[in-house]
């Protein structure tokens, strides 16, 4: 009994640390965030957390560590990515197969096992699982014909290739000089480029990044590789429509279906990269290159911004 009675006292702390700072947010009264012009509300977000805390067994010890708050941030981009995959689907005219959706929750064990240990609950699962398929299709139908063409250069250090970024996207002459100045690789080779075409099947290791997520006339700055041992800049300057090589048809269904996801989420990014996303102070700031929320512009896993007059980062 003492232990359901802790359980339930979590909770309760929970909802009031989840309405603390609730007044202050963006333009729409009540709003956890707002995608374009669609507002998530803060009641959904809280409500949905303590949920989660609810169905996970270390809620006490997510507690004593912290991670309230934490919880709340997943449940929120969750929310948020949704939106993005949902106008996405939308655009593309994308439709899922519910028998689709449904026998891939229950290959799971059914939705309570699907959703264990993640920001899910019994009644999200079902639309991640339709978002996950959204995303998949998007990959398919891009993968092998999909093509950047870039500026580009690496840097070892992320705050220069941040700052290095928000330079171009003020000035995107700049980026020629960068471009210039790149250091080499170990191996000597220039570790920069102009015009440089980039497919995802000649490229895998690019596979997950921004370069596929944003429009014409952005700047982008991610690792270069897991270790993060080097940054790349990138100015994104075309996007185009080519014709798959020949044995490319099939690749979806050899690729890393983990890989897959993410690079249909950075085509999902695209097509909704004219919604502005902007997320209540109270649980921090989106971040587009992780697609999570992080406390502060600083907290940015890479930079995003577009060389116009309405930059972003």
């Amino acid at each position: 009994m003492s232990t359901v009675l802790k359980r339930f006292s979590l909770v309760g702390v929970a909802v009031a640390l989840l309405a603390t700072g609730c007044a202050s947010g963006p333009a729409k009264a009540g709003s956890a965030a707002i995608v374009g012009d669609q507002t998530i509300n803060l009641e959904t977000v809280q409500d949905r957390t303590v949920r989660v805390l609810k169905k996970e067994p270390a809620a006490q010890q997510m507690q004593d560590q912290g991670k309230l708050d934490q919880v709340s941030k997943l449940v929120l981009a969750d929310e948020i990515t949704h939106k993005i995959a949902e106008y996405a689907a939308q655009r593309e005219n994308i439709t899922v197969d519910e028998t689709k959706v449904y026998d891939a929750v229950q290959e799971k064990g059914g939705p309570e096992a699907a959703a264990k240990q993640s920001e899910q609950d019994e009644t999200t699962i079902y639309r991640r699982q339709r978002d996950v398929l959204v995303m998949g299709e998007l990959a398919r139908r891009n993968l092998s014909t999909l093509e950047v063409v870039i500026d580009f250069f690496q840097v070892k250090d992320p705050k220069e290739a941040k700052e290095k970024a928000a330079e171009v996207a003020a000035d995107s002459s700049k980026m020629s000089k960068f471009v210039q100045e790149a250091p080499r690789t170990t191996s000597g080779q220039q570790a920069s480029a102009t015009n440089q075409k980039v497919r995802v099947t000649e490229n895998p290791s690019l596979v997950h990044t921004m370069l596929w997520g944003v429009k014409p006339g952005t700047v982008v700055a991610f690792p270069a590789d897991e270790q993060q041992a080097s940054w790349m800049v990138a100015l994104v300057k075309e996007r185009n429509k080519v014709s798959p090589v020949p044995g490319e048809d099939e690749l979806a269904e050899r690729i890393d279906p983990r890989l897959l996801a993410a690079f249909g989420l950075r085509v999902a990014q695209f097509y909704a990269a004219d919604l502005n996303v902007e997320v209540n102070p109270r649980y921090g700031v989106w971040d587009p290159t992780d697609a999570t929320i992080v406390g502060n512009p600083g907290e940015r896993a890479g930079f995003v911004g577009v060389t116009s007059a309405k930059n972003k980062s």
